[in-house]
């Protein structure tokens, strides 16, 4: 079921530069005074004089009016070359009425728009509505692309744009992706992901891309995605910068409802891995942009970890410091939240990345943060990974299942185990171990003798008879005794390999303490 969307309780202020900006398209002559210039105005007023001033109101100055005006405080636009410390319009020498009916029309238009984008989001309109709106009103076309690189809305098709790739199979535009990977090792580019406000990005920046005015769109702080409104049909002004950021708040309250909102969910780099995680078929575009952001390519091998709190009850996303000293230790590292649990991705490919080193940097951390900790064996190409984060949550079910004393074990310290565990499903145990065991055990019972220890001491110490010897405190003479019984009595051929590993196995599948399993 989706949640109904509110409007915004935080109304479109207007600045000066805003309000200059038309000005200055009609050709009319003025001062503009903008150091400390910020959007708080709701309205406009003519000046008579009166004293109950308003920091929201931008006041008009007739003629000779502005000796009683408090310039340093309240914003104004002057007929007079009235000069103040406020941000301010002065010298603009046209008739009051005039002036009133053009600033008047323009704190409507902004008004207008934003009641428009209002009706959008409490109406059930989407991001595609959004663009077209916004395209009207900076009169240029607009699209938004997530983190992904993936186009999920677009006023319209214009000449000249950005030419994007589609997916015929998923219905998806993309960035192309020449265009992704240069950007991954472009500098400004990559420096620009961290703005807050609304900037230009020039086509002298960047040869491929026109001139465009963009916001980042960031959701509790999580950058995912971009609004870009493209230098087309109109050129850009420097009051439109505020306009298109409130534009992007709408355009994020927008993504964050209908992520929500099971039947439309936008793309992003946790969901490629989840998906890859579950076994779930990914779109191959969604994977190539995935890889190629993060620098990696399918083949690379992969080692997977699945992190959890002790206690059941609380989930790991909440543990940022521990995931961020991960981040800062390991190269190669890529994690995501998912049921209660942080998941970890290793490209082991890096430079830099040891994955025998892992172990001396989680311990500590998990630790403190009172972690038990579940590791793959290597996986030899990213589509693998699902196997990867199986066996880590085979190996974080021993650590619970087994009330081991270890926070962290990787799965081949426990892939005896989970053989046994799988092996005995359907056949007890005492019909999946060799025979010859069993009757060796009742023959020990009946006779007091000691074959059953010999044997599985001489196995386990790899046939090595002083060792053997030593660990069952006996004389080389009496061991040698008891194995030609073994053999005389039982059948048993210990120079043969295939029977050798049958028994090794019996006696972990009969006894797995005794084998660290």
């Amino acid at each position: 079921m989706s949640t109904y969307l509110y409007a915004d309780d935080t109304p479109m202020l207007l600045s000066i530069q805003m309000v200059a900006d038309p000005l200055g398209e009609m050709l009319w002559n003025f001062t503009l005074e903008t150091g400390g210039d910020s959007p708080c105005l709701r309205s406009c007023q003519v000046y008579c004089g009166q004293t109950a001033l308003r920091e929201d109101i931008l006041y008009l100055i007739p003629e000779g009016m502005g000796g009683s005006f408090p310039t340093d405080t309240f914003r104004y636009v002057a007929y007079d070359d009235l000069q103040g410390t406020t941000p301010h319009i002065r010298g603009l020498r046209r008739p009051i009425y005039e002036v009133l009916n053009e600033i008047v029309s323009i704190f409507q238009h902004y008004h207008d728009f934003e009641s428009q984008l209002n009706q959008i989001v409490t109406g059930g309109g989407t991001l595609i509505d959004l663009c077209r709106a916004g395209s009207v009103f900076f009169q240029n076309p607009i699209y938004i692309h997530d983190n992904m690189f993936s186009v999920i809305a677009l006023s319209s098709k214009v000449e000249g744009m950005l030419k994007f790739e589609y997916n015929e199979r998923t219905g998806k535009l993309y960035i192309p992706l020449w265009l992704i990977n240069e950007f991954k090792y472009d500098e400004n580019y990559q420096k620009t992901l961290e703005y807050h406000t609304a900037a230009i990005w020039d086509n002298e920046q960047y040869p491929y891309t026109m001139r465009s005015l963009y916001v980042n769109l960031f959701s509790n702080n999580v950058y995912c995605g971009r609004l870009l409104i493209n230098e087309i049909g109109t050129l850009l002004l420097p009051g439109q910068y505020q306009a298109a950021e409130y534009l992007a708040k709408y355009a994020v309250k927008l993504i964050e409802h209908d992520e929500v909102d099971s039947s439309r969910r936008y793309w992003g780099l946790e969901d490629t891995f989840i998906d890859l995680m579950n076994g779930v078929s990914v779109d191959n575009r969604d994977l190539q942009t995935t890889l190629s952001i993060l620098d990696w390519t399918p083949m690379d091998a992969y080692l997977c970890l699945k992190i959890r709190n002790q206690s059941e009850a609380q989930s790991v996303r909440s543990d940022k410091a521990l995931n961020n000293t991960l981040a800062a230790q390991i190269q190669g590292y890529f994690s995501f939240s998912y049921q209660k649990m942080l998941c970890v991705v290793i490209n082991l490919t890096q430079p830099g990345t040891d994955q025998y080193a892992l172990r001396q940097i989680l311990a500590p951390l998990v630790r403190d943060s009172c972690m038990y900790v579940g590791i793959s064996n290597p996986v030899d190409n990213i589509h693998a990974i699902q196997i990867g984060f199986r066996q880590a949550d085979i190996a974080l079910q021993y650590i619970i299942e087994e009330n081991s004393s270890q926070w962290i074990v990787p799965f081949a310290e426990c892939a005896l185990h989970y053989i046994r565990s799988q092996a005995t499903r359907e056949i007890p145990v005492e019909m999946l171990a060799d025979y010859s065991l069993l009757t060796i055990l009742r023959y020990d019972k009946k006779h007091d003798t000691q074959y059953f220890s010999t044997l599985r001491s001489y196995l386990v110490n790899e046939r090595n008879i002083p060792k053997t010897a030593n660990a069952l405190i006996i004389h080389r003479t009496t061991l040698t005794y008891r194995l030609q019984k073994i053999h005389e009595l039982f059948g048993l051929n210990l120079d043969d390999d295939y029977q050798r590993l049958y028994l090794l196995m019996s006696l972990f599948l009969l006894h797995p303490g005794e084998y660290g399993g």
